[in-house]
């Protein structure tokens, strides 16, 4: 394995049926939800922006005959979006993205350690230009990590879009599920930069700098979310946990907002919905 060095959670892709729900559903989480924005390669998104620079994207399909045509032309990315969609629907939580200052030369380290790729992309929309690189383990067809290019460190984003009702201020952690979380560690490790881990009972933890990353076994997601694990082998990307300031209070404001929560331990759990295709919960601190 090559030298690494630990990344930041960036951001969690969510395919959604359209802008339209996602905004509707995030918005009545008490989030603040930023313009639509389109891809010059046909998907779009309407994005939940946090102060800590990490950030939700919830990714529709925007034009299909460009995203088809982009596909044809080898967009990893898009190509399996469009594969989770055909074999889950439209909502879902596909990536889990790491911040990487040269994805570009991150690329050819993930080759390196046996891991497909894909073409290098160049995401683009009005003011946005950035590199991605794919690291794909064909173990996990729904689920798969990319480097998106942050050469300055986290992004900060404009504070009108990081000020939410529900008090949010970044995700703190990312939960993936496997039967053998252990089998997957050598992708995790190459793709979060990572080495060290903490082993447990229900599976692996990765301290990144900004937050962790657990990849839980069935009995690891039932004590700690309280729901089953799918029985079938392949990483899947179940739920991210959001810090909050007043836990309390959003529970109210959900309550109020006719969206029902679980408590687990110290998390306040919203299940998946429509336009927001991962549990969300929520923790004070």
């Amino acid at each position: 394995m090559t030298k690494l060095t630990p990344r930041n959670i960036d951001h969690v892709v969510l395919p959604v049926p359209s802008l339209k729900v996602a905004r509707q559903r995030l918005t009545a989480l008490g989030f603040t939800v930023a313009p639509d924005a389109r891809h010059k390669f046909g998907s779009e998104n309407a994005c939940v922006f946090f102060e800590n620079g990490t950030f939700i994207e919830p990714i529709a399909i925007g034009h299909r005959e460009t995203v088809e045509a982009a596909i044809d032309k080898g967009n990893p990315f898009l190509r399996r979006d469009m594969a989770y969609r055909f074999r889950n629907g439209d909502d879902g939580f596909t990536y889990l993205v790491f911040g990487e200052p040269d994805p570009r030369k991150e690329r050819k380290n993930i080759k390196k350690a046996g891991w497909q790729t894909g073409k290098l992309v160049t995401v683009r929309r009005p003011g946005v230009a950035v590199k991605v690189a794919m690291g794909i383990d064909e173990r996990s067809p729904d689920f798969a990590c990319f480097l998106c290019e942050r050469p300055d460190g986290p992004p900060t984003f404009p504070s009108e879009l990081t000020k939410h009702a529900n008090g949010a201020t970044g995700i703190t952690r990312v939960t993936l599920c496997e039967q053998l979380p252990e089998d997957f560690q050598y992708y995790l490790q190459t793709m979060s930069g990572q080495r060290e881990i903490r082993s447990h009972s229900f599976g692996m933890e990765f301290t990144l700098p900004n937050g962790k990353v657990s990849a839980l076994n069935s009995a690891g997601l039932k004590q700690h979310y309280g729901v089953d694990a799918a029985t079938e082998r392949g990483m899947k990307a179940v739920a991210f946990d959001v810090l909050v300031k007043d836990q309390a209070k959003v529970a109210d404001q959900l309550s109020d907002a006719g969206i029902e929560t679980r408590k687990v331990g110290q998390r306040l759990i919203v299940d998946p919905a429509s336009g927001q295709g991962a549990m969300i919960a929520f923790v004070e601190g």
